[in-house]
């Protein structure tokens, strides 16, 4: 059996110094950091390169999901980056050409005659 020391903070031997508890805050997590190198193509990197990446393209980087990327965000603001997703435009997109218009309408049908419940963005609820 393993005896814990006296000066280890895990055997209740006292709290850590200021110091040392503040620096895991601004540890990247070991899957985010992974998966940043992966992106990278390096072992190295600095939160100003992660940021000018932007939130989309952290977004659809493999290994990084919803979790890692509010992970990620976080990581930015312990360094003093504010990443924020990016605005939803106010105004629709220009008018579809009538006949792209008519397969998304064919597809719509489709879709619905299989079961499947088809919403416009503008009609979902909002967050």
């Amino acid at each position: 059996m393993k005896q814990k020391r006296s000066g280890d903070p895990s055997a209740g031997g006292g709290a850590l110094p200021a110091a040392a508890t503040a620096v895991p805050a601004l540890r990247l997590p070991t899957l985010q950091r992974n998966a940043l190198c992966k992106l990278f193509g390096r072992s190295t990197f600095t939160p100003q390169e992660v940021f000018a990446l932007g939130y989309r393209r952290l977004q659809r980087a493999e290994g990084i999901g919803h979790k890692g990327l509010q992970a990620i965000i976080e990581w930015l603001a312990a360094h003093g980056l504010v990443l924020a997703p990016p605005s939803v435009p106010a105004d629709p997109p220009p008018e579809v050409p009538a006949e792209i218009q008519r397969s998304i309408n064919g597809a719509v049908r489709l879709l619905r005659h299989h079961g499947y419940r088809v919403q416009r963005t503008r009609d979902q609820c909002p967050e």
